[in-house]
């Protein structure tokens, strides 16, 4: 009977000490778990390029989009404010940057020139009507013919340079017709003011802004010329490192970008608190423009023959398959389709 005893109790301390082992290795590979998740991203900083003009990288950042999604990660989210694409294009070629809101043209240049970024997403897409020709009171311009010999400013590299090419070629004209003028985007309203200037070829939401200023008049916009959209970037080391971040930031974009569509005005007051821009230019922006993220044959179509103009222009002196260099696979796991 004393035998038997004993060996119950044994038996009892041999599980005792199995449940025990069982616990400790358990909770050791939880610990060792999320050790390894946390050294996962290792506080991990994604740099992203956006504009004025842009609205759903800065709505997700007002309304806490980023933080929600990253933060539990130890991941975060860092917008960068440029001016225009060619200074984004720059920060890229020295790995300053890991996504990038851009024109289609600055994209199209960069990749030419070897910097290694793919297209992933577009983020504006436009019916023409948010570019234009403006041109000053006193400068005689009433028409796309009379630009003739005149002062034209435009913004080198950007979706306005590849508009100033159409109207020009739309009127057997060449740059060498014209004084053309490459300034910054922000310094061209002071220089139509100031009359150094007699026209330029300028966006939303700047556009408006001139317009309603005063002292200029637009004299066409981008209607009925071949347009594309503008587009994300992303570097493609960052891209194949962390594919399933690049998923959820398109997620996150694309949230912010339903729900501006869903409350334009509280959208419109947001973005103008946030850039000083008036809200009536976002408001012109919002009509004339669709910010939806996907990336459809059409939209793919029209980025190619950007690149088949481009060259034929002589802008790039490379000609290539802008395909090549699209991925939508993102996009798709992101569910953002047509």
């Amino acid at each position: 009977m004393r035998k038997k005893s004993i060996q119950v109790i044994f038996q009892f301390l041999v599980v005792v000490v199995i449940v025990i082992v069982g616990i400790c290795v358990w909770g050791g590979a939880r610990a060792d778990a999320a050790e390894k998740a946390e050294k996962k991203y290792d506080g991990l900083t994604i740099r992203w390029a956006t504009q004025p003009s842009q609205t759903q990288a800065a709505i997700a950042e007002e309304l806490g989009y980023f933080k929600e999604e990253f933060e539990a990660d130890g991941v975060t989210v860092e917008l960068r404010v440029f001016a225009s694409g060619p200074p984004i294009i720059e920060a890229f070629a020295a790995g300053e940057l890991d996504f990038g809101q851009v024109g289609n043209q600055p994209a199209i240049q960069a990749i030419a020139n070897g910097i290694d970024i793919r297209i992933i997403a577009a983020y504006m897409t436009s019916d023409g009507s948010s570019s234009a020709l403006v041109a000053s009171d006193k400068s005689g311009i009433n028409s796309l013919s009379d630009v003739r010999g005149k002062k034209v400013a435009y913004t080198v590299g950007t979706v306005a340079h590849q508009l100033l090419l159409k109207f020009l070629d739309s009127e057997k004209l060449t740059e060498d017709d014209l004084q053309l003028i490459n300034l910054r985007l922000g310094d061209i309203p002071a220089a139509l003011e100031s009359d150094s200037i007699d026209a330029a070829v300028i966006w939303e939401p700047y556009l408006t802004g001139i317009l309603e200023k005063g002292g200029a008049r637009l004299v066409r916009d981008g209607t009925g010329f071949p347009n594309s959209s503008s587009i994300i970037i992303g570097r493609k080391s960052f891209l194949e490192e962390h594919p399933e971040l690049t998923v959820r930031l398109l997620k996150v974009l694309d949230r912010s970008e339903k729900w501006s569509r869903e409350h334009v005005e509280e959208s419109v007051k947001l973005l103008s608190k946030r850039t000083g821009v008036a809200e009536s230019a976002y408001r012109s922006s919002f009509k004339a423009i669709d910010f939806s993220l996907y990336l459809d044959e059409k939209r793919i179509d029209a980025l190619a023959d950007t690149e088949a103009f481009l060259f034929g222009q002589g802008t790039i002196r490379k000609d290539f398959d802008l395909r090549e260099f699209i991925d939508a696979s993102f996009l798709e796991k992101a569910g953002v389709v047509r």
